[in-house]
C-alpha cells in the first residue's frame, strides 16, 4: 500500500527510519489477528464487466476506516498475503505520518473506477486541510485490495533509496508501496522477499548504497530513470527504477 509512507522525519520522508543490516533473516513473527472477510462484491454478468459500485463501496470503507483509525479492521479488507506482512501498528504509523504532513481528511469529493488488464483501480479524491489530493485503491481480479497509494510527498531519488533500504531490513510490505497500482496485483511482499534473498545469494550480504543517479526522461517518453548502485559483499549491483510523472514506479529490476 503506499503503505509507501514511513517516517524519515528528519528529511520529511513518509517512511519508517531505516537501519541497514548485513544479513537476510526471516520476517518477524506477526501476532495472529483473526481476519474477518469483507462483504462480498456483487457478481456481474460477464468476466469483462466490472462491478464499479461494489469496488467504490469497498474503497470508501477502506478510507473511512483509516480516517477512524480502525487499523485492525483495515487489515481485514486487504488481500491475505498483504495483511499477514502488514501489522495494524505499521498501518497506524503510516497513516499518522501522512496526516502529520497533510492535516486530517476533511471531505471525500468522489470516487472513480479505472479498469485495467490485471487490476481495477479506484481513485478517491480527498480534501485535506491545505490541499486536495488522491488516494488510489488497487484491487486484483478477485476483488481483493492489494494496495492503497497515499498522496506522494517524496522525490524519486528518495523513493528509490527507501525501496532499497526497506528490503534490506525485510520490510517488503512497505517497499512495494511506491509501485504503480498496475504492478501491485503482480508484486506482493513475498515476491519481493524471494527476489531479495536470491540477490543476496548471488552477490553476498548487502552493505550500503554507494550512489543514486537520476536520468530525467525526455519530452518524448516523460519517464524518469533512477539508478541505485548498492554495495554487496561481492561487489556493486545496480538497481533501476523507472518512474511515471506521478512519481510511481512503473518498472523495476528489484523484483525478478
Amino acid at each position: 500500500m503506499n503503505w509507501s509512507l514511513t517516517s524519515l522525519k528528519q528529511n520529511r520522508l513518509p517512511l519508517l527510519v531505516v537501519t541497514l543490516v548485513t544479513s537476510v533473516s526471516q520476517l518477524p513473527a506477526i501476532a495472529q489477528v483473526k481476519l474477518t472477510p469483507p462483504p462480498p462484491v456483487k457478481l456481474v454478468q460477464s468476466a469483462d464487466q466490472v462491478d464499479e459500485e461494489g469496488l467504490k463501496e469497498k474503497a470508501e470503507q477502506m478510507i473511512q476506516l483509516l480516517i477512524q483509525e480502525d487499523y485492525n479492521q483495515v487489515r481485514t479488507l486487504l488481500n491475505r498475503d498483504l495483511a499477514v506482512q502488514l501489522t495494524s501498528d505499521q498501518i497506524g504509523e503510516i497513516w499518522s505520518n501522512l496526516i502529520e504532513l497533510t492535516g486530517p481528511v476533511k471531505d471525500i469529493a468522489g470516487y472513480r473506477v479505472i479498469p485495467s488488464v490485471n487490476a481495477n483501480i479506484v481513485v478517491v479524491e480527498a480534501t485535506f486541510e491545505d490541499k486536495t489530493d488522491e488516494f488510489v485503491v488497487t484491487f486484483n481480479k478477485q476483488e481483493e485490495i492489494v494496495g492503497v497509494d497515499f498522496p506522494n510527498v517524496a522525490s524519486i531519488e528518495e523513493i528509490a533509496e527507501i525501496m532499497v533500504n526497506s528490503v534490506a531490513i525485510n520490510d517488503f510490505a512497505r517497499a512495494r508501496g511506491y509501485l504503480h497500482p498496475s504492478l501491485k496485483s503482480e508484486i506482493l511482499p513475498n515476491r519481493l522477499q524471494s527476489s531479495w534473498q536470491n540477490i543476496q545469494r548471488e552477490n553476498g550480504l548487502y552493505e550500503r548504497i554507494e550512489t543514486i543517479t537520476v536520468r530525467p526522461g525526455s519530452g518524448v517518453d516523460s519517464v524518469d530513470l533512477v539508478v541505485v548502485e548498492a554495495k554487496f559483499e561481492k561487489g556493486i549491483r545496480k538497481f533501476f527504477f523507472i518512474f511515471d510523472d506521478n512519481r510511481r514506479i512503473v518498472g523495476i529490476n528489484l523484483a525478478e
